[in-house]
C-alpha cells in the first residue's frame, strides 16, 4: 500500500512538471509568434534605420507583466527541474523523495492560486497583475491609474488575496504600477 502511494505521488508530480513544461512552451511559442508580426522585426535593416523614434528605454506596463510573468515561469520550471531530477535519483533517501513531494506540491499549490488571484484582480477591472506567492507572504503588482490605487481598490484585490490563500493581511504587499 505505501509503494502505491508513493507511486502515486511520483505520477501526479510528473504530470503537474510536464504540465508546466507544456505552459512553458506554449506560452514561449505564442511570444515567437507575436514577434513574426512586430512590424518593427520585419523591416529590413536599411528601413529601420530611418525610424525617427528611438526605442523607448523604459518597458511599458504591459512589457513589464509580460516579462515577469516569463521570467516567475522560468524560475519555477528550474526549480521543478532540479526537484524532478532528485526524485528521480535512485540513491535519494524516502525521506527526501517525501520533502521532494511536499515542494511540488507546494509549487504547484503557489502557481494555481497565483494564476486565481491574478484572474480575480483582472476580473475587478484592473487592466493587469502579477502576483508571487512564497513562504514569507504575497506580493501582488497591479496597474493602478495615475495616483495610485484607491483605499477600495485596495480593500478589493486584499480581499481576493484573503479568500484564495490561507495568508493574513500582514502577509500581504501590494504594489501600485502606474500605466
Amino acid at each position: 500500500m505505501k509503494l502505491w502511494k508513493r507511486n502515486a505521488v511520483v505520477s501526479c508530480i510528473i504530470l503537474f512538471v510536464c504540465i508546466a513544461l507544456y505552459l512553458s512552451w506554449a506560452y514561449g511559442r505564442e511570444n515567437q509568434e507575436q514577434a513574426m508580426f512586430d512590424p518593427l522585426l520585419t523591416q529590413s535593416p536599411d528601413s529601420a534605420a530611418d525610424l525617427s523614434s528611438p526605442a523607448p528605454e523604459v518597458p511599458s506596463a504591459g512589457d513589464y507583466f509580460t516579462e515577469t510573468r516569463l521570467a516567475r515561469m522560468q524560475a519555477r520550471d528550474n526549480a521543478l527541474s532540479i526537484l524532478g531530477q532528485a526524485a528521480g535519483n535512485t540513491e535519494t533517501s524516502q525521506a527526501i523523495l517525501d520533502n521532494v513531494a511536499m515542494e511540488i506540491e507546494r509549487l504547484s499549490a503557489y502557481a494555481m492560486s497565483e494564476a486565481n488571484i491574478e484572474t480575480l484582480v483582472r476580473a475587478q477591472g484592473f487592466e493587469d497583475c502579477v502576483a508571487f506567492i512564497n513562504q514569507d507572504g504575497i506580493t501582488v503588482v497591479v496597474t493602478s491609474p495615475i495616483g495610485g490605487l484607491t483605499s477600495p481598490d485596495v480593500a478589493k484585490i486584499r480581499d481576493i488575496i484573503l479568500h484564495e490563500t490561507a495568508l493574513t493581511a500582514a502577509d500581504i504587499t501590494l504594489i501600485g504600477k502606474e500605466i
